[in-house]
């Protein structure tokens, strides 16, 4: 499909969360109950083609959907115009998803929800009418977060929280509710693609934990911190075995020195604080910023990475994952060339702190593809609401003494099958096609200050440097929709670490020393006596 604007892709780019505000709810009236299906564990899988975003079949109501799997929502939406989606019920109570930078709108529905195995007779979902700034090759979201958003909202306010607390469930907790005897755990691992028009499948299962991967069980329990997300204490970072050192969360009562990060499986490249992604990147011989019409970003060398630990316990993050090889049409003398770049996977989180609060950064898909991860929702039953602290155990699929050699094996194979790649203080400074910047002979570095090249390159003392920009929640998304739409090229994927997958199923694993972090109380998720809706996560 030819677009005639860059400027919806460009905005894409800025796109950094998750969460979701309801911006409307209308009265209506009817009611029904829930009924109990019997329902097995299995492992349901989730695919990737891009290792940008991770997808999961689902069946409503007899039509098929692909979904993307997102641990920083909730709710389920899907595009379901023009397919025949026979509901069990439907309402006038019309609600929007607001992810950042694209939104969808429509009506709460219910339909028969089948994911895997397991079976909700009539699941409560936004039937999406509108669709704006969407990824493409999904089909609408299947949040696995906390019951306290849109969809529960607009029916309290339309019905009451009773209600809303029985009709307003989550997928994951009407299979926990629908099945009281099952542990309250789903577990997610994400596999790596191994090149070009290849599929990775990885591991998502309810309750039970993957052959293989059963040690996640001893684990240490990772507390929920805050409401609303799978919200954790990063204790600290190690770069090259050095701390770096965080500045004071902007989250009352955390150490200093430790923050708080959401597990996203939503979010393809995890946002950091600038310092912190200055820091991982920087000191990479021949890394230099990149500012330009289509992002802000360190690019790096494409045969270099660092080593980077992020300690929650201790998770060692895969070098394949430390950057993004790209292809991009740059003009050599006058004449349009096709050249391959490493951009970095780390990026600025630049959030308004106005609308989004409670956490310091976001952990997505480029550090969790390095650990299996178990998320509980803890010991509660979900119609009375008794329950314990939600918690994630991890275990790291990264082997520290063999990664560096695995991203050198595999990195060097992708690349002999792209175009030769060209040095970062090179590319930076570089004519860009037209075709991608839609502004005629634009460099790499129009509007941008004197320092804009930096790291390695980078005069003793400068820091400066433009911070707006970078790749967001769906920015990876858009330059795959360059790539595919404007023939730049544009290729996402990463190599696939075979042990990452299914290739260490079988082989035992040490969980590593037995770190004990620092942790703080836990805020309240919200008051009982104000009338607010009960949700799982109450105490």
């Amino acid at each position: 499909m030819f677009i005639p604007s860059l400027l919806p892709l460009l905005e894409l780019l800025s796109a950094l969360t998750i969460y979701s505000t309801v911006v409307s709810s209308q009265r209506s009236g009817y009611g029904f109950t829930v009924s109990q299906y019997g329902m097995t564990s299995n492992d349901i899988g989730v695919t990737t083609r891009d290792d940008v975003q991770y997808l999961v079949n689902i069946t409503l109501s007899g039509e098929d959907f692909t979904v993307i799997l997102d641990t920083g929502s909730t709710d389920l939406w899907v595009a379901a115009e023009g397919r025949d989606v026979k509901l069990t019920n439907t309402t006038d109570l019309e609600t929007s998803l607001v992810y950042g930078q694209g939104q969808v709108a429509g009506n709460i529905a219910f339909a028969e929800l089948q994911v895997g195995e397991y079976i909700i007779p009539s699941q409560a979902f936004i039937n999406a009418t509108t669709v704006t700034n969407m990824p493409p090759g999904a089909q609408g979201i299947l949040g696995m977060a906390f019951d306290n958003v849109q969809v529960a909202q607009t029916l309290q306010m339309a019905w009451g929280a009773e209600a809303a607390d029985e009709l307003g469930r989550a997928f994951i907790t009407n299979v926990f509710a629908m099945n009281a005897s099952a542990p309250n755990n789903f577990d997610v691992q994400l596999g790596r693609i191994d090149g070009p028009n290849d599929v990775s499948t990885g591991t998502f299962i309810i309750s039970a934990h993957e052959d293989g991967y059963e040690d996640v069980a001893e684990a240490p329990k990772l507390p929920r911190v805050r409401p609303e997300h799978w919200s954790l204490i990063v204790d600290e970072m190690r770069l090259n075995g050095e701390p770096f050192a965080f500045n004071k969360s902007s989250v009352s009562g955390v150490p200093q020195g430790k923050v708080i990060a959401i597990l996203d499986t939503g979010f393809s490249l995890p946002p950091l604080p600038q310092p912190a992604v200055d820091a991982i990147y920087s000191k990479i011989p021949g890394a230099a910023f990149w500012t330009s019409p289509i992002i802000n970003s360190w690019i790096i060398p494409c045969n270099s990475s660092t080593d980077l630990l992020l300690r929650l316990r201790e998770y060692p993050v895969h070098p394949l994952d430390l950057s993004l090889p790209q292809v991009f049409p740059i003009l050599d003398n006058g004449a349009e060339k096709n050249v391959t770049v490493c951009v970095a996977t780390y990026q600025y989180l630049n959030l308004d702190p106005t609308q989004f609060a409670g956490f310091d950064l976001i952990l997505g898909d480029a550090f969790l593809r390095s650990v299996y991860a178990s998320f509980d929702y803890g010991d509660y039953n979900p119609t009375n609401h008794t329950n314990g602290t939600p918690f994630v155990q991890m275990v790291s699929t990264v082997d520290p003494h063999s990664a560096m050699d695995e991203f050198k094996e595999g990195r060097a194979e992708l690349l002999s099958a792209l175009p030769p790649t060209i040095d970062p203080s090179v590319f930076v400074k570089a004519p860009l096609s037209p075709s991608v910047t839609g502004q005629g002979n634009a460099t790499s570095t129009d509007s941008v200050d004197s320092g804009a090249v930096r790291g390695a390159l980078a005069e003793d003392g400068d820091t400066g440097f433009s911070s707006t920009g970078g790749l967001g929640k769906y920015g990876v998304v858009a330059l795959a929709l360059l790539g595919t739409n404007l023939l730049v090229g544009v290729l996402i994927f990463a190599v696939t670490l075979t042990m990452c997958v299914r290739g260490v199923k079988g082989k035992s694993r040490e969980l590593g020393s037995r770190y004990t972090p620092v942790r703080f109380k836990e805020t309240v998720d919200n008051d009982p006596e104000s009338g607010s809706l009960a949700r799982y996560s109450d105490h």
